[in-house]
């Protein structure tokens, strides 16, 4: 299962990349609607996301801690654009973490996968390791790149 699931994340990343190829740097952390998901705030999240799945099988974080309540799951985006890293870091950074876990996942023993999710706010529907590492990797990613994908066409930027 875990080639079919690397697959995907890095379809996820290759689109990620795509979403924001043509994205000037300075339009960024643009909300045209309010606090609605930036591009900047949901490539920041995405990369912490995969900093803290990957922290659960020993791959070392690659975005700095400042990071952590700028993006976490209870921030909220704002259009100040100098809250934000540049684009390039922020790809670069979520290169890096997608990089990590598609690195350490092959090595990661099958017995591990029904272990129970370390992160006590999410056991109640992501109950093992397994259920977070393929909601993470799969649903949350797509679910936030589908949010990127509505905010490009509600500025007029063409579909990808």
């Amino acid at each position: 299962m875990t080639e079919p699931l690397l697959h995907a994340w890095n379809l996820n990343l290759g689109y990620a990349k795509r979403l924001v190829a043509d994205v000037p740097d300075d339009t960024m952390a643009l909300q045209p609607a309010p606090e609605m998901n930036h591009a900047a705030w949901v490539l920041g999240h995405l990369a912490c996301t995969a900093d803290m799945l990957g922290a659960m099988i020993g791959v070392k974080p690659v975005c700095p801690p400042e990071w952590t309540a700028l993006f976490d799951w209870n921030s909220s985006p704002c259009s100040d654009a100098s809250r934000y890293p540049s684009k390039a870091t922020l790809l670069n950074a979520l290169e890096d973490a997608h990089a990590g876990i598609a690195a350490a996942l092959p090595g990661v023993p099958e017995s591990r996968w029904s272990e129970a999710t370390p992160l006590e706010a999410v056991r109640g529907f992501l109950p093992t390791l397994g259920d977070c590492f393929v909601f993470v990797m799969a649903a949350h990613e797509n679910m936030h790149l589908g949010q990127l994908s509505a905010w490009r066409r509600v500025q007029g930027l063409g579909r990808v």
